[in-house]
């Protein structure tokens, strides 16, 4: 039937002396449409639909005031729909429920199968329109909102009427239907549709989505209380408590949804925070991970990234959370429906929620620096810069909406932004006027701060121009490749300490490895508290040790206090020492030193570790090069050591040399023989330990305990120049001719060292 206007039944109604009911819809009427729903929801054969609509459009030409009855041809059509994906249908279907609210407003099932009927309409062929459409609130989703909020207007318990009305809202992503969606649940909430697990879920997710994270938390909270998946209401309020500003909170409850056994919806759920940055082979894992093990995944997942960046646990979950909320709110696509042009430099088919501007800052966030350029007959642009510390190549993405003003797609160089037809003319332009402006010149001119590459296309001229245009597509080339597939979180500081960094590994009492990092950073670089003629220096210190797959094997994070007498003066530095313990293997590391009360610090991450065994056969630690005076030694029972936490020597200078031999019994004989490199070139070793010529050295160690043996020695380094050397240690054992090899890098100075 036609659709009517709005006025229509009450006029025929004044017309013909029809009574218009204005009651609410009895739970009887309401049965009897979802037992109607469900029974059309079984019917497969369009031919049977047909006849039963004949049958009651016959009716309704009699009965023109029955709202059941409206309701019915309402669902035929629905379902004819559905089975011939007849758009006309599903507009039939809104006349119909139309019709049925015009006649009862009370009835929330009226307005709510207009709200379905709205909804399967589908959006307009033309993407243009649709987005004017939308943006004026007049799309298929603006009124199907509208039709959902009116259900719950008539009846606020109407539990599915806000759900629709809230996914509905969700996926609009436009905050005036969110406001909608929002005040019809906070009304809900002390009905009986408040009991719905489903119904609380999502208006937690309104509410966060708007901002009110206060009332998001209340509403997950509650979804738990009324029945709701204590695993997702965990994870979904350990997101609010992030937006909050409480981390502590947000972590250890995030952390707690993990340890519950994953329902398939909390394995979604948790998927959601994962899919943004995770690579095809994590996901992969993460799916085929069992219900009991499956949270277990998701901690590993995030502590290998904290590991990475040397960062606290806890800091990239509670980032992402961030990234996601600002990406939302800045990047959101309007339409679900993108297109696509062969001068775009990446492809996402799998989400159509956020532009490729969204993509980028949840895998990479905040850039430090962003550009765009505006003239007429230019499409909306942006440039951003990610730096990297060398030999890292800077990131740089070039993003313009060219088929769409509110989807931005990356390109690999900013002449695409300009589209091939207006490149050609600015190009043209450009050789025509050697060193003149014009829309190319201008537009590198705009990106003149990212490098030096940006600085000398602005300048004008055709000299060399094609070959830096082709440097600038190879490396926009390698910047989507890179951005698009991997994530970062690096720690960064307004002020770098520059620390020297250095590692061994040695056995602890029970021949179990121990991993010594020892450090030095320049006092002048660092930030006193100055009290009482006294100076205190806290340091915030992170060592993460961790597997080839992020994973995190032993950790420090400490803060410490390092106090003197005085400021440290200019030339001397601030050493320390930490260890932890490690199993044997090859390792990555990262370690972090930060001034607690100063945005100085420095990361330093990925470092290979070698950890050798030590408890199974014959084996050595790590060489310790040390130097009297250093002003830093390891204590032990037997004796301290000396270390040297810069790794430099004075011309001239003695190094004190350390190492322990494991594995042998008192008595055993082993051949030693050292060698002293220089970096990428020959053995240069000279008189030390008191003599001998040449470019080795050998003598014999007998131990004298069993299991372990610690060897101290001295090195004169009075012929070695200034330069840069490796010491190399053979270890054989005359017993079995089974040999051992370990290294330690160190420098030679002229000037003193301090």
């Amino acid at each position: 039937m036609p659709r009517p206007s709005r006025l229509l039944p009450a006029v025929l109604a004044g017309a013909l002396g029809w009574a218009v009911p204005a009651r609410a819809q009895s739970p009887a009427e309401r049965a009897w449409l979802d037992a109607v729903r469900a029974e059309l929801g079984t019917v497969t054969d369009s031919s049977t639909l047909l006849q039963r609509e004949r049958q009651q459009v016959a009716v309704a030409r009699v009965q023109r005031d029955s709202a059941l009855l409206h309701m019915e041809l309402g669902l035929i059509n629905y379902r004819l729909g559905e089975l011939t994906a007849v758009k006309r249908r599903y507009e039939d279907a809104a006349s119909e429920f139309q019709w049925a609210a015009d006649v009862n407003p009370r009835w929330p099932w009226a307005w709510y199968g207009l709200g379905l009927a709205e909804l399967a309409t589908g959006e307009s062929e033309a993407l243009i329109v649709e987005n004017i459409r939308q943006v004026l609130g007049m799309d298929f989703l603006s009124r199907a909102a509208t039709a959902f909020a009116r259900a719950v207007e008539a009846d606020p318990s109407f539990s599915q009427g806000l759900v629709d009305l809230a996914t509905t809202a969700m996926r609009q992503r436009i905050a005036p239907r969110l406001l909608v969606a929002q005040h019809a649940l906070r009304l809900a909430s002390g009905t009986a549709a408040g009991r719905d697990p489903t119904v609380m879920l999502l208006r937690g997710r309104i509410e966060r989505r708007l901002g009110d994270h206060d009332s998001a938390l209340v509403a997950f909270r509650q979804y738990v209380r009324v029945g709701g998946d204590p695993a997702i209401g965990g994870v979904e309020s350990g997101r609010s408590f992030a937006l909050l500003g409480f981390p502590d909170s947000a972590v250890a409850t995030y952390d707690s949804a993990l340890s519950r056994r994953f329902s398939d919806s909390a394995r979604v759920e948790v998927r959601r925070d994962l899919r943004w940055i995770a690579t095809p082979a994590e996901l992969a894992a993460y799916t085929g991970a069992s219900a009991d093990s499956a949270g277990v995944w998701v901690r590993g997942f995030w502590a290998g990234r904290d590991a990475l960046a040397g960062r606290r646990a806890g800091d990239r979950f509670l980032e992402q959370v961030r990234r996601y909320q600002h990406a939302v709110e800045n990047f959101s696509l309007v339409s679900r429906r993108r297109q696509y042009d062969p001068s775009f430099a990446y492809r996402d088919t799998a989400q159509n929620e956020l532009d490729d501007r969204g993509i980028i800052y949840l895998r990479h966030g905040e850039p430090d620096d962003r550009a765009q350029f505006q003239a007429p007959g230019i499409e909306p642009n942006e440039s951003w810069l990610y730096r990297r510390a060398p030999p890292a190549e800077d990131m740089i993405f070039h993003f313009v909406a060219r088929t769409d003003v509110q989807d931005y797609r990356l390109v690999t160089s900013l002449v695409e932004i300009l589209g091939s037809s207006v490149a050609v003319r600015a190009t043209a332009q450009m050789d025509a006027a050697p060193g003149a402006g014009g829309p190319l010149a201008t537009l590198y001119a705009s990106r003149s701060q990212f490098g030096p590459l940006y600085e000398m296309m602005s300048r004008g001229g055709s000299m060399g121009r094609s070959n830096l245009l082709a440097e600038e597509h190879q490396r926009g080339q390698r910047a989507v490749r890179l951005g698009t597939t991997t994530d970062s979180y690096e720690l960064r500081y307004a002020e770098d300490l520059r620390p020297i960094i250095s590692w061994f590994a040695t056995a602890d009492a029970r021949l179990d490895p121990e991993l010594h990092v020892v450090f030095a950073i320049p006092a002048q670089r660092l930030h006193a508290i100055e009290e009482g003629g006294s100076a205190t220096y806290p340091l915030v210190l992170r060592l993460v040790v961790m597997d080839a797959m992020n994973r995190p094997l032993a950790r420090v994070d400490t803060l410490r206090a390092f106090r003197a007498r005085q400021v440290l003066g200019e030339g001397s530095y601030l050493t320390e020492q930490l260890v932890v313990r490690v199993p044997p293997g090859t390792w990555r590391a990262t370690f972090v030193a930060a001034e607690a009360h100063a945005d100085a610090g420095s990361a330093v991450s990925g470092v290979l570790i070698e950890v050798p065994r030590m408890s199974a056969g014959f084996s050595a630690s790590d060489v310790v090069l040390g130097r009297e005076g250093s002003g830093l030694s390891w204590h032990r029972p037997e004796g301290d050591i000396p270390l040297n936490p810069l790794m430099r020597y004075t011309r001239g200078a003695t190094a004190n040399l350390y190492y322990e031999v494991y594995g042998l019994p008192e008595g055993a004989v082993v051949e030693t023989r050292v060698r002293v490199l220089r970096r990428g070139g020959r053995s240069i070793f000279k008189r030390i330990f008191g003599g001998g010529g040449g470019a080795d050295l050998a003598y014999s160690t007998v131990t004298d305990a069993p299991g372990r043996s610690r060897v101290r020695q001295q090195l004169g380094l009075e012929d070695l120049d200034a330069g840069r050397y490796l010491l190399e240690l053979t270890l054989t054992d005359r017993a079995s001719s089974a040999h051992v090899v370990r290294t330690a890098p160190f420098e030679v100075e002229n000037r003193r060292v301090p």
